[in-house]
């Protein structure tokens, strides 16, 4: 029998941050326990532990990802060189040239991310170059890359404890969409870490149905990959709540890639159709009535701390979930 479903925001430690937090006039403490929530997803996209300690808030833990990494992972120069002119470019997206260098970096963001005691992990799984991030024509299938990404993480299962939970991320890109079922069998039949589980980012899933226009619809779309799932349903331990209707802008952009793009161009590109928007609709509840995840991550976008408060507020009222009434006092 699962516990009762606990309530967490992402949170991503930068320089600066504390000073940022302070300007709602709270810590980050007293921020996490004004709006009700258990705690923390930590962001921990680094190879060395933070200098101060998360462990009383992070529940959890986001490993750093690479959104490309199949070319390196075989050994496929040729597309690597399409895309890194150098080996210090190449290194500075891996932090190795070569692919047992690059596993040793995931081993020590492993131990980085253990270091904050978290009951459990997050693994993206998903391969998409900067180019197929604007043409949508992806060279892979998702059970090739689904494949590819359980032998990564094979490799490195060891450096987990078996009472850490492994979740793996969906995304709209190949690899774990959770849209084909024989795909999520196939993935975790490979794995080796039995303490596994689905991470349901519910924006990542709505984004792979470019026709949803409200809320309602993608709960509806949601529900209905999830039900097709048939018995591995039971491997969705928890979700990354956020609304993305994106559709419009998905069907208008233009499947070409400009190989001047700045970065900014391309985030940008990115956050319009990742939108990580609260969801605003008491529909959402019928998600947390039909999944019962253990945890819940209010995974949203923000400008400021201020923005990030009044976006969770949003979302929890949406989820049936009334925050403390303005004191620290935590729920």
């Amino acid at each position: 029998m699962r516990r009762k479903t606990r309530h967490l925001c992402n949170y991503c430690f930068m320089p600066g941050q504390e000073k940022e937090i302070l300007k709602t006039g709270k810590t980050l403490e007293q921020f996490v326990a004004g709006l009700g929530l258990d705690g923390v997803e930590l962001l921990v996209y680094r190879n060395i532990p933070y200098f101060e300690s998360f462990e009383h808030l992070a529940v959890g833990v986001h490993l750093n990802y690479w959104p490309m990494w199949l070319a390196l992972y075989r050994n496929d120069k040729a597309a690597l060189q399409q895309f890194f002119s150098s080996k210090d470019e190449l290194s500075a997206y891996y932090g190795a040239t070569y692919c047992m260098g690059w596993l040793r970096c995931i081993r020590a963001n492993i131990k980085a991310a253990l270091a904050e005691r978290p009951e459990y992990l997050v693994w993206h799984v998903a391969e998409c170059t900067i180019e197929e991030v604007f043409t949508f024509e992806f060279a892979h299938s998702d059970l090739e890359v689904a494949t590819a990404a359980a032998a990564v993480f094979n490799r490195v299962a060891d450096e987990i404890p078996e009472d850490v939970l492994v979740l793996f991320e969906n995304l709209w890109w190949p690899g774990l969409r959770l849209t084909d079922p024989e795909v999520v069998r196939q993935f975790f039949a490979r794995l080796k870490h039995k303490n596994v589980g689905i991470m349901l980012d519910t924006g990542h899933l709505m984004n792979t149905n470019p026709e949803l226009k409200t809320e309602q619809e993608g709960v509806d779309y949601i529900l209905k990959v999830v039900k097709k799932l048939g018995s591995e349903k039971k491997l969705i331990r928890g979700l990354h709540l956020n609304c993305s209707l994106s559709g419009e802008y998905v069907k208008s952009f233009e499947r070409r890639y400009d190989v001047d793009s700045s970065n900014l161009e391309r985030m940008r590109h990115v956050i319009n159709i990742d939108q990580h928007r609260p969801f605003t609709a008491t529909a959402v509840q019928r998600l947390l009535r039909s999944i019962k995840p253990d945890y819940v991550v209010h995974e949203l976008a923000y400008t400021d701390f201020n923005d990030f408060e009044k976006n969770i507020r949003t979302q929890l009222a949406a989820c049936g979930r009334t925050p403390p009434s303005g004191g620290d006092e935590g729920g």
